[in-house]
């Protein structure tokens, strides 16, 4: 009497084969949401940086726009600091400046009010007065706006400087 015994499984050799593609998709995977999440946080960077440059130099440029007059820097200099006499009297002089990496505005009397947040590190503000004579007067801002970086992550590296000009109606 012969009898037939057929198993039904996996070989060893088969079961490590399934074992080390499973493990490849897997490694495949993780890496490819690892550079997804890079992605969406040097992303977030990126906008908090570009929406704060971009409020802070509409804020400028309006105050300058609206402004009667440039007290500093003086005519045909540059400065860190930007001085308007503007048409409310409260609110003259108002003034922009950096305080350690933070722009920020001093209208009249008042006390200084943050334009950037602490996500934002400013540096490099410069206001060159460009009015010549018979002209109401014009400025040139430049800052350069950074992500704060605690981390010291790449992905979180995001530097950038923004420049206009804008001049002062009459």
């Amino acid at each position: 009497m012969h009898t037939s015994t057929h198993q039904h499984g996996f070989t060893l050799i088969e079961l490590l084969l399934y074992v080390a593609i499973i493990g490849t998709l897997l490694t495949a995977i993780t890496a490819f949401f690892g550079i997804i999440t890079d992605a969406r946080v040097k992303n977030q960077s990126i906008t908090e940086v570009d929406q704060q440059g971009a409020f802070i130099m509409n804020t400028i440029t309006q105050t300058i726009r609206n402004a009667n007059s440039i007290t500093t820097p003086a005519a045909a200099g540059t400065g860190a600091t930007l001085t308007l006499v503007v048409p409310t009297g409260g609110l003259s002089p108002t003034t922009f400046n950096l305080s350690g990496t933070t722009l920020q505005i001093t209208e009249g009397a008042g006390a200084a009010v943050a334009l950037s947040n602490n996500d934002v590190q400013a540096s490099n503000l410069s206001f060159k007065n460009l009015t010549r004579s018979g002209t109401p007067g014009i400025v040139q801002v430049s800052f350069t706006l950074a992500h704060t970086n605690p981390s010291g992550r790449n992905e979180y590296d995001y530097t950038k400087t923004f420049t206009s000009s804008a001049e002062v109606s009459w």
